[in-house]
């Protein structure tokens, strides 16, 4: 065989070889996978917050989005904003299933925060309380209660006037707790016990509440002794709407059977033998006198 045929030979079949690792090359190319981008949680709304919402963990949900598609002040699940984020205030209302914005937040260490909690035209008053008119210290910032006024009215206490007379009435209903004690915040659940803990020696309760029934609150706090009742969370409505449900007040004598058995007149008693004494009469005549 003539050596230029095989040269021209080779020549074409290193030429085929080079065409096919190409064609190969470029089908490898066009069938391989794309490269998942990165991915990261951003904290979003469960259902919509108007303002002055206390966020609570629940109210959250980590959304997984493109790290590229996080905009800026959006908050991330790994960073410290995101560990602040339960039991701050909502400045600005977020829609449902909104991302939440460092702007639309403000955390409990930051100044203004007790403004911010607070519903448009609210007023926040505080009241004393001890470890029984208190819950023990398991009222929380978040719940919503009833304040109980008691009085002990003067002029009771000794034979003449009767028993004490002690009486107690709710004059605020439904109102939200905004602090207690130094806290606004709930304490986290516990992990162990699965319960929060409670607000320790707190020793003061700050409640949200409309203008006149912050009038109220001051007058009453100077009547009588002062109780928290708390309600049950299943019990909502409008937290922009003053407490109206009333009662009638419950004295000492609704409920005791001795205070009212005290306050009663005693009967009167029958003469012995059950029959009135006759009354004796003396009559004077002239000089003498007869029965």
């Amino acid at each position: 065989m003539n050596v230029r045929v095989v040269l021209r030979i080779v020549s074409v079949l290193g030429l085929a070889l080079v065409a096919a690792l190409l064609l190969r090359g470029l089908f490898v190319a066009s069938t391989a996978k794309p490269v998942a981008p990165a991915m990261t949680a951003i904290g979003t709304a469960v259902a919509k917050m108007p303002v002055g919402t206390l966020i609570k963990a629940d109210d959250l949900l980590w959304r997984e989005i493109p790290e590229s598609d996080v905009k800026k002040g959006q908050i991330k699940r790994d960073t410290p904003a995101a560990g602040r984020l339960s039991g701050a205030v909502v400045r600005r209302a977020i829609d449902e299933g909104a991302a939440i914005s460092e702007t639309d937040v403000v955390y409990p260490d930051s100044p203004g925060f007790l403004a911010a909690a607070l519903q448009p035209g609210m007023r926040a008053v505080s009241v004393a309380i001890d470890d029984v008119t208190g819950n023990a210290g398991l009222t929380l910032p978040g719940d919503r209660v009833d304040l109980i006024l008691t009085h002990r009215l003067d002029g009771g206490g000794d034979s003449r006037n009767g028993p004490p007379r002690v009486a107690s009435e709710t004059v605020l209903s439904d109102v939200r707790v905004i602090a207690v004690g130094r806290t606004i915040r709930a304490p986290e659940i516990e992990a162990s016990g699965g319960t929060a803990a409670s607000a320790g020696n707190a020793r003061t309760v700050t409640l949200e509440v409309g203008p006149r029934d912050a009038e109220s609150v001051a007058v009453v706090s100077r009547l009588g002794h002062l109780s928290l009742a708390l309600r049950s969370l299943a019990q909502t409505r409008d937290s922009d709407v003053d407490g109206e449900e009333t009662s009638e007040p419950v004295w000492g004598k609704d409920i005791s059977q001795v205070v009212r058995m005290a306050s009663e007149p005693p009967p009167e008693r029958p003469s012995r033998g059950g029959v009135a004494a006759p009354m004796r009469v003396q009559v004077f005549r002239g000089s003498g006198d007869g029965k």
